[in-house]
Parts: C-alpha cells; structure tokens; sequence
C-alpha cells in the first residue's frame, strides 16, 4: 500500500479516531526509529522525530508525515543561484532541511517544483522559527510550485495543543521502527540484545 493509498484510507476512516496518549520523550524516540527504519539518513530522521509535538497536535498531517516515510529518499538537487535556489521533484522529508539550511546561509527564496507532501514544510519551518529566530514565508506558486522565502514578519499559523496519537498511525510507525531492530539469534542474545540467557526477575 502507498503512501497516498494509506492516507487516503486514514482521512476516509476520520475525523474520530481512537488514541494512545504518549510522552513527548516517547513520541521522539518512536519517530527517529520509524525514519530510520523506513531509510532516513540520520540528520534527517533526528530533524523528523524533532517535529513529534507539531505533528501530534493535527492527526491529518501527522498522517501525511508517516505517509511520506514511503519515500523515495532520494537526496535533493539544487539549482539556482546562491540567493535564488531552485529544487526539482523531491520528497518533502529530504528536502525540508536542505531548504532551511539554504535559507539560513543566505538564500532569500527556494523555490520547489513537484515536492511530495508540501503541507509538510510547514512543521518543519515552524520548528526552524523557534530554533533559529528568524522568520518564513510559504506561498503556492505557478504550476504547482511553493516557494519558502525568509520573512521580515511570521506568515506561519500557529499548531494546536498535542493530541493523543491515532492507532493506526502508531501501528505504521511501529511497523517501520521494527525494520531496525536486531532478528532474534542465539547469536545475538549471547551478545546481550532482548532480556538475555537467564530471567532473576
């Protein structure tokens, strides 16, 4: 099932969902194994479980964040100039932090053409506010396009309080967190994963 069929199928069942509530702590640890184990570099799976809060406080864009974990991952090429940066067809979870980082190193405009998933700026660039101080513009451009500009004023809606986590977005990330973990093996209890060779509880 793809991305857009799971998503598609998750706003049909919606907007009442069943939930988990979940610690924030929690929540984060969950993201970073799922992007890891759905084939997010590292940096990127850190900036991912780094948007655990924003994500949670709207269960359709939380939604749209786990579909987007289908991929491809596929790096982000850039184009352009150094102030006028241009980014082709691209997933939104590789290129969110490429488009922040070219911002903050001078960039006033990116303009992305094709991204998968383009809601999904918005947490990212939300999150990049609080961290770095500045401020962002996202706008729809021609034929599809966004364009993320730096701002002299917030232009970002803020995000709700946090939500309990929908059921079926916990089993997808849980499905993609377990793509890390180790196969059982007398191998790798003898090494010391799971609960070990002997139980003093």
């Amino acid at each position: 099932m793809t991305g857009h069929d799971w998503f598609d199928r998750f706003v049909a069942a919606g907007p009442g969902y069943d939930g988990v509530r979940m610690s924030l702590a929690e929540l984060q640890a969950l993201l970073l194994k799922a992007g890891i184990g759905a084939g997010l570099p590292l940096g990127h799976a850190e900036d991912f479980s780094g948007l655990a809060d924003l994500l949670a406080s709207d269960p359709q864009l939380f939604a749209m964040a786990v579909a987007a974990l289908d991929g491809p991952h596929a790096p982000a090429h850039m184009e352009g100039t150094d102030a006028h940066v241009v980014i082709g067809r691209s997933c939104v979870l590789m290129t969110g932090p490429v488009v922040i980082d070219a911002l903050l190193a001078g960039a006033t405009r990116v303009i992305l053409h094709r991204i998968d998933w383009p809601l999904l700026l918005w947490p990212m660039l939300s999150r990049a506010e609080q961290v770095y101080g500045v401020r962002f513009g996202l706008v729809s451009g021609a034929k599809g396009s966004v364009i993320v500009e730096i701002a002299e004023r917030g232009m970002l809606d803020g995000f709700g309080d946090v939500q309990p986590v929908p059921v079926q977005i916990l089993e997808k990330l849980k499905a993609y967190a377990a793509r890390t973990y180790v196969p059982a093996s007398e191998a790798s209890r003898a090494a010391g994963a799971g609960a070990g060779l002997s139980d003093n509880d």
